[in-house]
C-alpha cells in the first residue's frame, strides 16, 4: 500500500515536471521569433551637398529605412527636392529634409554665399573698370586705385587689395557661360571689414580699376605705388650745377702788350661764388643764377 502511494506521487511529480518543461519551451520559442519590420522609401543624399546648391537628380538616391527611423520631415520622392536650393550643407547618406531646402522657385539671398568672416561690398564699374565684362562670379581680382598724393601734387596708382573673390555681378550670383561678355554696372566683392574700409575710401577719393587674376593664382605680389613722374620716365627733379667765373678785361702795358691784371684773392672768391643752376622738371629745362654767401 505504501509502495503504491510512493509510485503515485512519483508519477504525479513527473507529470508536473513534464508540463512545466513543455510550457517553458513554448514560452522561449515565442520570444525568440523575429518580428516583421515595416520599411518605407526615403530620399537620401548620394554625395555631400554644399549650402546654396541647386539639388540635381545625381545628388540623390532612394533608400529603404525602418518606418520608425523615418524623419517626419524627410522627402519620400526625388521630385520633392530636385531644383530646390540647400539652405545648409547636407552630408552624404543623410535623409534629405524639406526644412533644409528653400521653397521651390525661391533663390538664395547673397548672405548665404558670403564666406565666414567676410563682408559683401559693391563697387561701381564700367566697361573699362570691369575688364570689359569678362569678370564672372567666383573669379578673383586685384583692386587698384588712382588718386592724388597726400601732398596734393602727383597722381598715384596703388594696389589696394589682392586676390579678392567676386561674389556677384550686378544682381547675378551665378557664373553663366555666355557667347558674349555682359557689361554691368556693379561688382560685389567678398572682403574683410578692414578691407571694406580701404576700398570704400579709395572709391570715394579716387578711381578704381579691377585686374582679373589667373585661375588658381593665390600668390601676392608687393609693388610700390606708381606716380605720374615715374610714368614719364624721370626723377622728381634733376639739378645740374655749373660754376662760372668772369675774367676782368685785359689791360695794355707800357710796351703796348696786353696784360692780364692780377685779380685780388677776395675778388676771385666772390666770382667763384656765383653759380648757374640748370633745373630739369620732366621735359622742361630752366637756368637760374644762385649767389652763394
Amino acid at each position: 500500500m505504501r509502495k503504491r502511494k510512493l509510485l503515485l506521487m512519483a508519477a504525479t511529480l513527473g507529470l508536473l515536471a513534464a508540463i512545466f518543461t513543455y510550457t517553458l519551451i513554448r514560452s522561449v520559442e515565442g520570444t525568440s521569433e523575429v518580428q516583421e519590420v515595416k520599411e518605407v522609401g526615403v530620399v537620401v543624399a548620394n554625395t555631400d551637398i554644399p549650402s546654396g546648391t541647386a539639388v540635381t537628380a545625381s545628388m540623390l538616391r532612394l533608400a529603404q529605412v525602418a518606418e520608425t527611423a523615418l524623419h517626419p520631415d524627410a522627402a519620400k520622392t526625388p521630385n520633392e527636392v530636385i531644383g530646390r536650393i540647400t539652405k545648409v550643407p547636407i552630408v552624404r547618406g543623410e535623409q534629405v529634409l524639406n526644412s533644409r531646402l528653400l521653397p521651390a522657385g525661391v533663390r538664395p539671398s547673397l548672405s548665404f554665399v558670403i564666406p565666414s568672416g567676410k563682408r559683401a561690398v559693391s563697387v561701381a564699374v564700367n566697361e573699362v573698370v570691369g575688364v570689359a565684362g569678362f569678370i564672372k562670379p567666383g573669379d578673383r581680382v586685384d583692386v587698384l586705385a588712382t588718386m592724388d598724393s597726400p601732398d596734393g601734387g602727383l597722381a598715384v596708382t596703388t594696389t589696394v587689395l589682392q586676390n579678392v573673390e567676386v561674389l556677384a555681378i550686378a544682381q547675378d550670383m551665378e557664373a553663366r557661360v555666355d557667347k558674349e561678355p555682359k557689361v554691368t554696372t556693379t561688382v560685389t566683392l567678398a572682403v574683410s571689414l578692414a578691407e571694406a574700409q580701404k576700398i570704400t575710401l579709395a572709391e570715394e577719393t579716387g578711381v578704381l580699376r579691377l585686374a582679373l587674376r589667373p585661375e588658381n593664382a593665390l600668390d601676392k605680389e608687393w609693388v610700390n605705388p606708381t606716380t605720374s613722374t615715374q610714368l614719364a620716365g624721370t626723377a622728381p627733379s634733376q639739378v645740374t650745377v655749373k660754376p662760372t667765373v668772369e675774367k676782368p678785361p685785359a689791360q695794355k702795358s707800357a710796351a703796348g702788350r696786353l696784360q692780364q691784371p692780377v685779380q685780388a684773392a677776395s675778388d676771385y672768391q666772390q666770382a667763384a661764388s656765383d653759380y648757374q643752376v640748370e633745373v630739369i622738371r620732366g621735359t622742361d629745362r630752366s637756368t637760374v643764377s644762385v649767389k652763394m654767401n
